[in-house]
């Protein structure tokens, strides 16, 4: 697993870094604020373990950016000297997993960061039955319908749109789509999910019409919002079906990157 280290002590970096490598993750380490939001606007991590004071921007203003901007994604291990519980209610609140007291030991932290990655994990299961608007799955079934119409869906873009709906207003990157419905890693330059997310956007009608937008996060995957149906004349947009991005990029009005500056 990929763990981004903020912390701007330099002896306690290195001891925690060492045992993270130890328990078998990636660790990266950056010592400001701002260079977490540089190294996250491009790479994925599935874990920031984040120090509360920081130079410059806190590590709770980072929080703040991580959930504004990238949704449930990464999970998020604070790190305080902070003792009063009002103060920890703010963390959780703002969207911290869990959190640990300094002074720590170091083998507690990474103790911590595991199981939250363990849970983490976890939680890429989606329910037996989704629902929104007029789509359902059927996850049992491995059954997809739109206004009670079957569509039919290959077993891998079944997993995607379900973990997609499921996931409903939250970013889910590529990576964890792949993940979840390859077992693995694809390579950078694979256009296998794009190619996916195109095939469903035309299988499963996913227009403002339907109550749905799928939104491209410029960098890190997708995002599928639910659409107010009355805002459908404003929402449509006159370019028509995007081309397959097998031979051009997939660059609908609903395919709109979202910021993330």
């Amino acid at each position: 697993m990929n763990i981004l280290l903020v912390e701007d002590d330099p002896a306690q970096a290195e001891s925690v870094e060492r045992e993270i490598r130890q328990a078998g993750h990636r660790v990266s380490t950056v010592d400001r604020g701002k260079d977490a939001i540089a190294f996250l606007q491009v790479h994925e991590v599935d874990l920031v373990v984040l120090d509360w004071e920081l130079p410059g921007l806190s590590g709770f203003e980072v929080l703040y950016w991580i959930r504004r901007h990238l949704g449930r994604e990464p999970a998020v291990l604070f790190v305080t000297s902070r003792l009063l519980e009002v103060d920890i209610l703010q963390a959780l609140d703002a969207g911290a997993d869990d959190y640990v007291l300094k002074p720590f030991r170091t083998q507690e932290l990474v103790a911590r960061a595991g199981a939250l990655l363990r849970r983490t994990r976890r939680s890429i299961k989606v329910e037996s039955a989704i629902a929104l608007g007029p789509y359902l799955f059927d996850v049992t079934q491995r059954s997809a319908f739109l206004h009670g119409q079957a569509i039919a869906l290959t077993e891998k873009e079944f997993d995607v749109a379900a973990y997609l709906f499921a996931n409903a207003g939250r970013v889910v990157s590529k990576r964890l789509l792949a993940k979840l419905a390859w077992g693995r890693e694809l390579d950078s330059t694979s256009r296998t999910i794009d190619t996916h997310i195109y095939r469903l956007r035309r299988k499963l009608s996913l227009r403002p019409e339907n109550g749905v937008r799928l939104v491209t996060v410029y960098t890190h995957g997708y995002r599928l919002d639910d659409v107010p149906v009355s805002r459908v004349g404003v929402a449509t947009s006159a370019a028509g079906e995007p081309a397959d991005p097998a031979t051009q990029n997939d660059r609908s009005e609903e395919d709109t990157p979202s910021s993330v500056s």
